[in-house]
């Protein structure tokens, strides 16, 4: 799927357009110093059922042989999913574990070419798909902006289905023939990312800010709060959320009250009943404030090709919580990747848009640009590619227990090597613990 120039003009400009628009939105309304650091501890367990529908690829090419598989899969699965932050003075810590199983079916098309010959053939497949991921990062600040990174993930993928086969087969003599087969496969698929890394700057998580600012702004709209005012009031939400014990039983009930005591005797407000509904909402993931660049070395290990790569990165994030509504988000990473004979150059730059309404729902949108060349050892630099990525999000809490999230994107891609074209979907309803 090609490229068109035109089209990808018409995006990147009404992007810059948006872009615009919302700075001028929340400009300047609040000033956040540099050294300020908002902590943020949670713990959640999730269960639920999510469905995916996206493209995927299988390549292995060698001097003998050259395979190549493209499926649009769909994926039911029941999964389990368990995650931590611990963001605080000196350290940014965050966890997640992931387990997932459910029934798997695709269509699509693969090539098979060795010497004996030559296959192509259009498929269906429809079995069952387990996959399990970890992911750990952890960076340790020496003072408030400096610090230094560790990160691993591993990931693996185990299908069991049953495929149907149609098309055509060249043997070495070039006698062509039909091609038809029905078969039980599996396929196993694992992976692990280390990279190591200094920075300087930080992002803050700005959730507890968010409900104290809502609190005030819900419960007083007669009156206007400083800055620092909706600080304190979030200090103290973060206090008592991180300080919450593994049962959740009448909870909600004593944390909104503790926070009406802090309201009547700190800030001399009388007690309003607009806001306790919705104190156990505002469960986001982190919404973040601050800017942060970092760099280092990293590797990635697959069991099959291409099987070891390993480079350097460099990784600029800026996030700005504009106001209690929007939040707009900026990231540019470049890697240099090296694998045997084939080098290249991969970069990722992101410009998205977040906006909340009150503290149940979240709406994401943005576009992901991704250029890559190949160097070759710089003895042979290759054709410079581009691909595209527009991409829209919806997140909603339910009640307490219960949450939706909804996510699209499309790939637009000029050479598919750098990546696969097409939709990708996904949802997801869950109840989260935490």
């Amino acid at each position: 799927m090609k490229v068109k120039t035109g089209n990808i003009s018409v995006v990147v400009i009404l992007t810059g357009l948006i872009s615009i628009l919302i700075s001028s939105k929340g400009n300047a309304q609040y000033q956040f110093d540099k050294s300020d650091v908002f902590k943020y501890q949670k713990r959640e367990f999730n269960l639920g059922l999510n469905f995916k529908s996206a493209n995927e690829r299988d390549v292995l090419n060698t001097d003998e042989s050259f395979y190549n598989e493209e499926l649009r899969n769909n994926i039911v699965s029941f999964g389990l999913n368990s995650r931590f932050w611990n963001l605080v003075d000196n350290k940014q810590e965050r966890f997640d574990f992931k387990i997932d199983l459910g029934p798997l079916w695709g269509k699509g098309n693969w090539i098979d070419s060795t010497k004996v010959a030559d296959i192509e053939a259009d498929h269906k497949i429809a079995g069952l798909r387990a996959a399990a991921s970890v992911d750990y990062s952890y960076r340790y600040y020496y003072n408030s902006r400096n610090y230094t990174m560790l990160k691993i993930s591993g990931w693996a993928r185990y299908d069991w289905f049953h495929q149907n086969s149609e098309g055509i087969s060249a043997d070495s003599n070039m006698v062509v023939s039909d091609y038809v087969e029905s078969s039980n496969e599996t396929k196993y698929i694992a992976g692990i990312d280390g990279r190591a890394g200094w920075g300087i700057g930080r992002l803050n998580a700005m959730n507890h800010f968010m409900v104290a600012e809502y609190i005030l702004k819900e419960c007083y709209p007669e009156k206007t709060f400083s800055q620092q005012e909706i600080m304190l009031l979030a200090n103290e939400i973060e206090m008592i959320k991180s300080n919450r014990s593994g049962n959740s039983t009448g909870r909600n009930e004593v944390e909104a009250d503790k926070i009406q005591q802090y309201l009547n005797q700190k800030m001399f407000l009388l007690k309003k009943n607009n806001w306790q509904n919705d104190w156990h909402l505002g469960e986001f993931l982190p919404r973040y404030n601050g800017t942060r660049l970092e760099f280092g070395p990293f590797f990635q290990y697959y069991n099959q090709e291409p099987d070891f790569i390993y480079g350097g990165y460099v990784l600029f994030d800026h996030a700005k919580y504009c106001n209690l509504k929007w939040n707009r988000h900026f990231s540019a990473g470049v890697n240099y990747n090296a694998y045997k004979k084939n080098d290249w150059i991969l970069g990722e730059f992101s410009m998205g848009w977040s906006y909340f309404m009150k503290l149940k729902s979240k709406f994401d949108f943005g576009l992901t640009y991704v250029p890559g060349i190949e160097i070759n050892q710089f003895e042979n630099i290759g054709t410079f590619n581009h691909g595209f990525i527009p991409y829209v999000g919806w997140f909603t809490q339910l009640n307490a227990k219960n949450r939706i999230d909804l996510k699209f994107s499309m790939r637009f891609s000029e050479d598919e090597k750098l990546m696969q074209s097409g939709p990708e979907f996904s949802v997801s309803f869950y109840r989260s613990r935490y």
